[in-house]
């Protein structure tokens, strides 16, 4: 708890990511912060493909879950 993360990715013009942002990315960026987290417990709800903030939920255990805000920026 208390991790905010800011994902840099390409752009288009109009704000619209090439490609989307998925649980890899949100894992790599947990591990730049020293959380080793698996990609295969982290649960993004919506598809992520336009700049912005969202959030994403880390599945621990059976009842436990953390949200995770992230924030989507231009690279």
């Amino acid at each position: 708890e208390g991790v905010s993360l800011t994902i840099a990715t390409k752009v288009s013009s109009t704000g619209t990511i090439f490609g989307s942002v998925s649980n890899i990315q949100i894992a790599e960026a947990l591990a730049k912060l020293g959380h080793e987290v698996d990609r295969k417990i982290i649960v993004v709800k919506d598809a992520v493909k336009e700049v912005g903030s969202y959030k994403a939920v880390v599945k621990l255990h059976k009842e436990v879950a953390v949200e995770i805000p992230f924030e989507v920026v231009a690279e």
